[in-house]
């Protein structure tokens, strides 16, 4: 893997160009502001709007961090919020007056796999980067790449890792150690791509494959044929706000086999009938990073799912155009890899300042975010650790650590 270093940088953009336009103009050759983007589903069904309104205030808190150290290069930023109502049209309506209004250094977004992938194509003809902090659809890893570089990233794991930890919790003795299993599923690209890489990692009879549509009215019709065949397990791949009617609904059936849901979907206050369901949860960070943000978030306690991970979605292209100098959407997305890891000095949550400082010295930066060590791929999609959880009484325990190794056939627990 090729990381492109500051000098890179320089010798691409022209070191005398680029200093004498720091010193009076700002960074990218401007005075003006510089606009991070969002495109949030805040007007989203059941609990994904307050998911949405979490990761508005962290996207706000990165861009806020950024101006107390200056701005990105001298240059002030704004954050501009747009609302998708997690809706493919009038995501693209949003991008349209985003990219049409600001000058833009990164979009953060969008939130639902479906409505991302409607726009990475747009967004790689435009140049201009998008970051989502949780759209997880394997397909999307090779989305937004042109001959000459890349303009989707994540800071949210591949769903490759999470069908891996379903299948884990399905197939184990240690957790429900399924002969039989049935896949229930959300029907939109992230809940197919999902449960087609459950299917393919599970070494269980998969007896049925259920898709149901989101928010539906008539959740028992799916639940029905999912438990149709008494299956072991029930392996359940839902979204927060579009899946709570058909997971609500199988939780309340008389089903002693074991289940196994996705990421995000374990309320902070689970009811009784929740007890001893299992997920599949990022492994959560607990770094400096991570509890400067709950720390400045504290009004909001506690954090919902991938609000950390969207402050990193900001944050990123904001390091990256410093480092590289321009704070265009096309360098930042070009040094964006390079920010992300490797061999450079540490910086966290509300340290732009010092990663400036480094920068003018011509140091490397390595990202230490909120949600943890990013390390971009060359896909630029981090790889991290998964949790094996299980909803007990008191609330949820941890079983298991399963650390980045374990998805490259190391052991990695």
């Amino acid at each position: 893997m090729h990381r492109a270093t500051r000098r890179d940088w320089l010798a691409t953009a022209g070191a005398t160009a680029v200093a004498g336009l720091a010193g009076c103009m700002g960074i990218g050759g401007s005075s003006q502001p510089v606009a991070v983007g969002s495109l949030l589903p805040l007007s989203g069904p059941g609990a994904l709007g307050d998911v949405a309104s979490h990761h508005e205030r962290a996207v706000a808190t990165a861009v806020e961090h950024a101006n107390r150290a200056g701005g990105v290069g001298g240059r002030e930023v704004v954050h501009v919020s747009k609302d998708t109502a997690a809706d493919p049209e009038t995501a693209a309506e949003a991008y349209d007056e985003l990219t049409a209004d600001h000058s833009l250094l990164s979009v953060v977004g969008p939130v639902i796999s479906d409505v991302t992938g409607s726009l990475t194509e747009r967004a790689a003809e435009d140049r201009t980067l998008l970051v989502s902090p949780s759209s997880t659809a394997p397909t999307l890893a090779s989305a937004g790449r042109t001959d000459d570089g890349k303009f989707f990233a994540r800071t949210c794991p591949n769903d490759s890792q999470q069908a891996a930890v379903m299948a884990k919790i399905v197939d184990d003795d240690v957790y429900a150690g399924a002969d039989t299993v049935a896949v229930c599923y959300l029907d939109n690209a992230f809940g197919s791509a999902l449960a087609e890489g459950v299917e393919n990692s599970l070494d269980a009879d998969v007896v049925a494959s259920v898709a149901y549509a989101g928010s539906t009215e008539t959740p028992e019709g799916p639940v029905d044929d999912a438990l149709a065949s008494d299956p072991d397990a029930i392996a359940f791949v839902g979204s927060p706000g579009s899946s709570e009617s058909v997971l609500e609904e199988l939780l309340r059936r008389e089903y002693d086999g074991g289940v196994a849901l996705s990421s995000g979907l374990v309320p902070s206050n689970p009811k009784p009938n929740w007890s001893g369901v299992y997920t599949a949860s990022v492994a959560s960070s607990n770094t400096v990073g991570t509890k400067r943000l709950r720390r400045e978030l504290s009004d909001i306690a506690p954090l919902l799912v991938y609000a950390t991970n969207a402050y990193d979605a900001a944050m990123l292209p904001l390091l990256a155009g410093e480092y590289a100098g321009d704070a265009s959407s096309s360098a930042a997305a070009g040094a964006l890899q390079s920010v992300s890891g490797g061999v450079g000095h540490s910086v966290t949550v509300n340290e732009f300042g010092r990663a400036r400082s480094l920068v003018d010295a011509g140091r490397e930066l390595n990202y230490k975010g909120a949600a943890g060590s990013m390390d971009l791929t060359d896909d630029l999609e981090p790889v991290t650790g998964y949790l094996v959880q299980q909803v007990v009484d008191s609330g949820m325990e941890t079983l298991e650590l399963l650390k980045p190794g374990f998805f490259s056939g190391g052991d990695g627990s």
